[in-house]
């Protein structure tokens, strides 16, 4: 993970250890997953950008967390990894 304040971006590999690049159809397959629940993030590549607005509420900040966490979910099990 890197960033700076809320601008977020999270590295998405493969293996932590060679650090290889997730597929970009898994990162995408993330993206419509977090979409579908009602969180917009960006993907062009292996990093997801999670950029929300300055005024969020602790409250939105944690439902955000929790649809990431459904989405990373979701996609772990459809594509198998661990």
């Amino acid at each position: 993970m890197r960033g700076r304040g809320l601008l977020i971006g999270v590295d998405m590999v493969a293996d932590r250890r060679t650090k290889e690049p997730l597929d970009k159809k898994i990162t995408r397959a993330l993206f419509h997953e977090a979409l579908e629940r009602g969180l917009i993030t960006m993907s062009y590549s292996n990093v997801i950008r999670v950029n929300p607005p300055l005024v969020i509420t602790e409250e939105e900040a944690l439902r955000g967390v929790e649809i990431l966490d459904q989405a990373f979910t979701a996609i772990s099990q459809r594509y198998g990894l661990a």
